[in-house]
């Protein structure tokens, strides 16, 4: 397997999908705009099974095997990666 190939397969899919919508949405955003995004993607992470689970495997268990939840890439749906852009409202990032 082609190396590239073979670390994406290890990653996140629900992070993998997270940061292409970013990078595409971000090529056309202000400043301002990106890191409201960026805030607003790290606290739904926070909240997520992934982050957590990618934390256990590398620094606690150390078994270097997340069961990331969804485990493939056409199981992320465009509802899910919506909820990692949505508006905080009042707790939203301020500058």
């Amino acid at each position: 397997m082609f190396f590239p190939q073979k670390v994406i397969n290890q990653m996140s899919p629900t992070s993998l999908k997270i940061t292409l919508r970013h990078l595409i949405k971000g090529s056309s955003q202000t400043l301002k705009d990106v890191l409201t995004e960026e805030y607003r993607m790290s606290q739904a992470c926070m909240r997520g099974h992934d982050f957590h689970e990618g934390v256990r495997a590398v620094l606690v268990d150390k078994d270097q095997s997340p069961k990331w939840k969804p485990a493939k890439l056409k199981e992320v749906t465009d509802e899910d990666l919506d909820n990692y852009f949505k508006s905080l409202g009042s707790n939203d990032l301020k500058f």
